[in-house]
């Protein structure tokens, strides 16, 4: 049963089963201004980047920091409509991965939003090793929209001048895995159980009331939540920080110990990336990009040009059909869902059905996409995509992707 105790009071019943489910319409039309707004601002994003591999800068700091504050708020508003209108078909792909890997992938994102409000993150994990079955994408989420829920929770009118440690730790055992997170800076309302509830009653023009955005945060969290058999409750600890805890089940086994971490749906040895992202590649690829809109090709080409890479363009997923089918040695395609004509979706199931001959069946297919929202990454896997590069991309992990190519590549050519 999933629902959220606030200090210590019990709330009987799941988030979903009573929620408002929205209009298809209100929410096809919202997707689609989130989309318009999400693709200007990776192209802003996308020129930061660019501008901070030449030389690192406080002030684009700051400008990529706000710009992705603006973009996980989005994505949370697409989330939350998405699981009121599919929660009963809500896609999941389930596969091995590490708990570690992705709360360091997170704290990497939040670090610059959690200076702004005077919290340093500090992660303590129990165990590297261990791997849970699940997708990866609802557990980064959960986890994510917890984080973000308690830094949004914070009073911005006295900001600490020396940063406090906001601490995220996690334990497993035989009833399942527990994530607390704890916040020395959070303000605790005793209503907070409700409050998340009744995000859900809501629906696009029922009333004009502002909504606190860690509520938003937060009803997403706990609704995922429950596909897990889980919970979130919060509460006030005896120091005065407030803990919110997350426990869910999953299924567990041990690996070897890693220090891999994820990039984009694969992992790859982090101590063999160099420090510019955009400094040239081992071996010269042959890449195909798939992407409708003109300032992101003009982006991709500057990135692969320092790279010394050679690129083709489609625009969209006929022309990469097309393509594959004059030119057989394409060594990786970066594939654009949203186009024209045929979807990214479509063409890599056109390819892996061998409508472009035998080359399409096994080349190398990255889904990047602006439309990185809940569960679409299940979608392009199950479509035969083997990475994952949500936009805005990041420049090391577009590197880090290539590399990895790089190293198939050169194993299947000494094999």
């Amino acid at each position: 049963m999933c629902n959220l105790k606030a200090s210590g009071e019990e709330e009987q019943g799941h988030i979903m089963a009573t929620s408002a489910r929205l209009d298809p319409a209100s929410n096809a039309l919202f997707s689609t201004l989130s989309h318009e707004l999400r693709t200007p601002l990776n192209g802003l994003l996308g020129i930061v980047q660019m501008l901070n591999e030449e030389r690192e800068d406080e002030d684009l700091q700051a400008i990529e920091g706000c710009a992705r504050h603006m973009l996980a708020v989005v994505s949370t508003l697409v989330n939350h409509a998405k699981i009121q209108e599919e929660w009963d078909d809500l896609p999941e792909y389930r596969e091995w991965m590490s708990l570690y890997e992705i709360l360091e992938q997170i704290k990497r994102n939040m670090a610059f939003r959690a200076t702004l409000r005077g919290l340093e993150l500090d992660i303590i994990h129990e165990d590297r090793s261990l791997r849970l079955r699940g997708d990866s994408d609802h557990l980064r989420t959960i986890i994510e929209n917890a984080l973000l829920g308690s830094l949004e929770a914070v009073s911005l009118v006295e900001i600490p001048k020396q940063r406090k440690k906001l601490t995220v730790s996690w334990t497993a055992d035989e009833h399942g895995i527990n994530v607390t997170i704890s916040n020395p800076l959070e303000v605790f309302e005793a209503d907070r159980s409700q409050k998340i509830r009744d995000v859900f009653r809501l629906t696009t023009g029922e009333n004009h009331r502002r909504i606190k955005m860690e509520y938003l945060y937060w009803a997403v969290s706990s609704a995922l939540l429950e596909k897990y058999e889980g919970a979130l409750y919060s509460k006030v600890d005896d120091f005065g920080s407030v803990q919110t805890l997350l426990t869910f089940e999953m299924e567990q086994m041990q690996a070897s110990a890693s220090d891999r971490r994820p990039v984009g749906g694969i992992s790859l040895e982090s101590g063999n990336l160099v420090s510019k992202a955009v400094s040239s590649l081992p071996r010269k690829l042959n890449i195909l990009v798939a992407e409708d809109d003109p300032i992101a090709r003009s982006l991709m080409g500057m990135v692969f040009k320092h790279m010394d890479q050679e690129v083709d363009f489609a625009t969209n997923g006929r022309e990469v059909l097309d393509r594959v089918s004059q030119n057989a040695h394409y060594d990786v395609i970066l594939m654009d869902i949203d186009m024209p004509i045929m979807d990214g979706v479509s063409a890599t199931i056109a390819l892996r059905n061998g409508e472009s001959g035998e080359h399409g069946t096994r080349v190398p297919i990255v889904a990047v996409t602006a439309f990185n929202t809940l569960s679409d990454e299940s979608k392009f896997k199950r479509a035969g995509m083997e990475y994952y590069l949500p936009k805005p991309v990041r420049l090391k992990d577009l590197r880090a992707v290539l590399i990895e190519v790089i190293r198939k590549k050169t194993r299947t050519e000494k094999a």
